[in-house]
């Protein structure tokens, strides 16, 4: 990346292929991407962002942002709200989460460039290696249903996934047997070593 060179009116910066710049204008933000050289007023603020490059084991995640007029005429930027259902059940209705708002996973291998200037993007993380004896417990927080993700697996979540401790399967002999609750319903039940592994 150049660095910023004064003009009479403003500065000029350069960038490179695998950049982009942000305006912050008094109109609202603009993303420009390089590689060139972009001059712009000095009561304007910029600023630099590289590309992200994304292994396969690599992934981001995107939270939208939507810009918006105040009556004042100032502009600000708030988090666009989800619009979730309770159930699977696409009769029930619509209800909106305060807590909730729309985002995007983004998964290696790619070379990922940001597209809306107001959009907040979480640092790089690492999928999750489950090992053959492993395995965790992921709700899907639009529904409430939970669901068992077990190795070998290289584990990427979806938008919504909460995701439980990683948890090693249970290795029963031939003379041992466990008992199993279902906490949604109160119900037990025996597992023998016949079934080798239980998670």
């Amino acid at each position: 990346m150049g660095c910023c060179k004064s003009t009479q009116y403003g500065c000029c910066i350069a960038i490179d292929h695998d950049e982009s710049i942000i305006l912050n204008k008094p109109t609202g933000k603009e993303i420009r991407h390089g590689p060139g050289w972009f001059c712009f007023p000095s009561w304007w603020d910029a600023e630099v962002f590289k590309t992200i490059v994304l292994q396969n084991n690599q992934y981001i995640v995107v939270k939208h942002i939507v810009d918006t007029n105040n009556n004042d005429g100032t502009r600000q930027t708030n988090d666009i709200p989800l619009t979730k259902r309770t159930t699977l059940n696409e009769k029930d209705q619509l209800l909106n989460d305060s807590d909730m708002h729309l985002i995007e996973i983004v998964r290696g291998p790619q070379i990922y460039h940001i597209k809306n200037p107001y959009d907040r993007i979480s640092e790089v993380k690492p999928m999750i290696n489950l090992t053959p004896t492993q395995y965790i417990i992921v709700m899907d927080k639009l529904t409430g249903e939970k669901k068992v993700e077990s190795g070998p697996q290289l584990f990427c979540p979806k938008p919504y996934d909460e995701i439980g401790e990683i948890k090693n399967m249970y290795n029963l002999s031939s003379t041992e047997y466990i008992i199993v609750t279902d906490e949604s319903t109160g119900e037990k039940c025996t597992v023998t070593g016949k079934n080798d592994k239980y998670q």
